[in-house]
Formats: C-alpha cells, sequence, structure tokens
C-alpha cells in the first residue's frame, strides 16, 4: 500500500504572504475582495483534486487487492495441477495452460491499474505546482494570447526556455481553442515533451500517444513513437518499448530517430532496458 501526504507547497505560503498583504492594506493589483475569491477559488479546486485522487487511489488499490488475490489462488490451481499431471493425467494438460492464461491476464491487469495510480500521483503533483505558479512573483499570471498563432509562439518560447509549466499552458490552450488548427499536432507533441523533460514519463506517454491516434498523418508521429519508447525504458517496460521502436524502424525508416531507436533496440536486448 502506497503512503501519501499532502505537503505544505510554496504556493500555500504565497496565499498567507498575500492574505499579509491584503490586511495591511497594500493591494497593488487585486482588490481584497478580489484575492479572496480567487484564494478561495483555488483552495477548493485543490481540495476537490485532492479528494478525487485519494477516492480514485482507494479504488484502484482496492482493485489491486483483489487481482493479487486472484494471482495467488490461479498460483495454487497451477500447483495442484502440476502435482496431478504428474501422476500422467493427460487431461490436466490443458487445464494447466488455461490457469497460465488466467494468471498472465489477472497480471496484466494488476500492471494496467498500478500505471494508472502512477499517473494520477503525477497528476496531482502537477496540480499542485501550478497553484504555486500561479501565485509566483505579484501572484497574477499575465494573460495568454488570445489568436492561434500568436498563443502557439507563446509556448514555444516558454518551451524553449525550458519554462514547461507556462509552455503547459499555452499549448493546453492552443489545443482547446484550436484542435484543428495547423500546429495542433506540434502543440500536442510539444505538451508531452514538456512532460518528458521533467521525468514524468507516465504523463508523457499518454500525451505522445494523442500524437499518433489523433495526427497519424502528421510529421510529429515518428517523433512522438521514439519518445514513447525511451519513456517506457525509462519505466522498465522494455517489451513495450521495443515494440515501439520496431514500428518506428517498420514504418517511419527515414526518421532521425532510427539510429537510436536501433541502439535502444540493442540495449533491450543485452538487458539494459532501464537506462535509456
Amino acid at each position: 500500500m502506497m503512503n501519501y501526504k499532502i505537503i505544505p507547497t510554496r504556493g500555500g505560503l504565497l496565499i498567507l504572504l498575500s492574505l499579509a498583504v491584503l490586511l495591511s492594506g497594500c493591494v497593488p493589483v487585486w482588490t481584497g475582495d478580489e484575492m479572496r475569491e480567487d484564494i478561495a477559488a483555488i483552495q477548493a479546486e485543490q481540495q476537490a483534486s485532492k479528494e478525487s485522487f485519494s477516492a480514485e487511489k482507494e479504488r484502484m488499490t482496492e482493485m489491486i487487492a483483489s487481482a493479487r488475490k486472484d494471482v495467488s489462488e490461479l498460483k495454487e490451481i497451477m500447483a495442484e495441477a502440476r502435482a496431478l499431471l504428474q501422476r500422467n493425467n493427460a487431461d490436466l494438460g490443458v487445464e494447466v495452460q488455461n490457469n497460465r492464461e488466467g494468471l498472465s491476464e489477472v497480471s496484466g491487469k494488476i500492471e494496467e491499474l498500478e500505471f494508472k495510480i502512477k499517473r494520477l500521483e503525477q497528476d496531482l503533483e502537477l496540480f499542485k505546482e501550478d497553484v504555486d505558479l500561479r501565485f509566483e512573483g505579484s501572484g497574477v499570471n499575465a494573460p495568454l494570447p488570445q489568436e492561434a498563432e500568436a498563443l502557439f509562439a507563446q509556448g514555444k518560447r516558454d518551451y524553449d526556455a525550458s519554462q514547461f509549466r507556462p509552455a503547459r499552458k499555452a499549448f493546453e490552450q492552443y489545443l482547446k481553442s484550436f484542435a484543428a488548427g495547423k500546429h495542433a499536432a506540434e502543440a500536442q507533441f510539444l505538451l508531452g515533451m514538456t512532460y518528458f523533460r521533467e521525468s514524468q514519463w507516465v504523463t508523457s506517454v499518454f500525451e505522445f500517444q494523442k500524437v499518433v491516434k489523433s495526427h497519424e498523418k502528421s510529421a510529429q508521429v515518428p517523433d512522438a513513437s521514439y519518445h514513447i519508447g525511451v519513456a517506457l525504458m525509462k519505466m522498465g517496460r522494455c517489451d513495450q518499448a521495443g515494440a515501439w521502436f520496431d514500428l518506428l524502424l517498420e514504418e517511419y525508416g527515414k526518421s532521425k530517430w532510427v539510429g537510436e531507436a536501433r541502439k535502444h533496440k540493442s540495449d533491450i536486448k543485452s538487458g539494459k532496458c532501464g537506462d535509456a
């Protein structure tokens, strides 16, 4: 069972500082009422997210415990089947095979649930960072451009400057407002890269997969495929990573990532998965 602690963030401290400034009568940007309303809204949003995360984590933990119990029972059945098989009961071979298939299926479900829990953990951490971002500096974020070109350009500038959180906001807004825009595929890929460059492997994979699924004819598909493979290697999912590198080599043989993909395939074969 994983333990979680909610640690006061820099955003919480900035909230207290903002209240101190309010009480002193020095409020340069917001009025006192507006500041209190914004702080209350953000606190309510963060509390709702924490409660939702806690409920989802508890549900998935119960599902994992149930699945693990099924695995234990299947292992016992397989042990009994093997013992009987040694007494030359020819019909038990099929039963053993069925049990093996059942064990593999349940183990796969456990792995999938643990993958989802990891993503929920990352999402909660990123939400806390987002609250911090809202209260950095003066406590007011500069408004994002409304036009498509300017909005994408803002995200790209922030990304190139390694300002990944504001870059995410710009790319997310672009994808929300201009889902069919000419920069949609690139915005989606760069959104994934903001997580990738912060070692948020699980969330990066989810965002890269949207490139492959929703922008399958774009030039960003081989880029996304390669980075999915690398992220999976980082998580120790060697077989899945190898499949993405195979896809890249078979479908996008002229990609700039071909050489790196071959190297990673060789690393996986030699047991170096996890050192991408």
